[in-house]
């Protein structure tokens, strides 16, 4: 199911841009691969961001349920489900966004983990592979091998945006005075600016420079629409 739920089209997608790009490069075509997925997801993107600001705005409605229910935190937890179902509102809409691109990812690796080559299993028929094919993205890196360089800009991609996506996502309260809630999104903040660049730099490292491509060209296309999104609500008043 996989393999023809996300491998083929993703490798037929690899393929039909490699039949444009100038000079069949496999980089430019994993550009336009992760540009393809990234317009895709633009709405959800979209939907996501609008409930993160509207759980902000509920902020109040919800400290209070969780402190008249305070004794009962299962009764506390199904009063803010019911709120967030009456405000039309879902919580965990940007978990979804990520879990989508997983599958994605996977199949790029297991794409490039063997080489880009004819896949006569795979290829759908109305897509030909290239008759030349540039093994190297722009003309000098092996995208089926390790790169530190690829690795290394990949992590700071990452690292930019995340401070783009965590502006303002903790209180700049003294850490005597935070709430657990509020305690918690400053740990959180920490971490995804600072530890999961690292890691992410770390895995685009010891994985095929393919993946880096792929990730430092989505945190890339992230940052501006991070700015589109925020801009957009804005107008919308949010």
């Amino acid at each position: 199911m996989f393999h023809t739920i996300f491998y083929k089209p993703v490798y037929n997608l690899l393929v039909l841009f490699l039949n444009v790009v100038p000079m069949h490069d496999i980089g430019l075509s994993i550009i336009l691969v992760t540009c393809f997925v990234k317009g895709i997801l633009l709405p959800l993107n979209v939907k996501a961001m609008r409930g993160q600001l509207a759980l902000k705005k509920l902020d109040p409605k919800i400290k209070e349920l969780q402190k008249k229910h305070g004794h009962n935190k299962q009764e506390a937890s199904v009063k803010v489900m019911e709120l967030y179902k009456e405000e039309k509102i879902n919580p965990f809409a940007g978990i979804l966004v990520v879990i989508i691109q997983i599958p994605v990812f996977i199949a790029l690796y297991l794409v490039f983990s063997k080489g880009m080559h004819v896949d006569s299993d795979s290829i759908y028929s109305f897509i030909s592979f290239p008759d030349q094919l540039h093994a190297k993205a722009f003309g000098s890196i092996d995208l089926t091998s390790r790169n530190i360089f690829v690795g290394v800009a990949t992590g700071i991609s990452s690292y930019f945006l995340a401070r783009r996506q965590t502006k303002g996502m903790h209180s700049n309260k003294p850490a005597h005075e935070l709430t657990f809630q509020e305690q918690f999104s400053k740990s959180m903040s920490v971490q995804l600016k600072y530890v999961l660049p690292v890691v992410i730099g770390f895995s685009a490292t010891v994985l095929p420079a393919a993946l880096g491509i792929y990730w430092i060209t989505s945190n890339v296309l992230g940052i501006f629409q991070d700015i589109y999104i925020k801009n957009l609500l804005k107008k919308e008043g949010l």
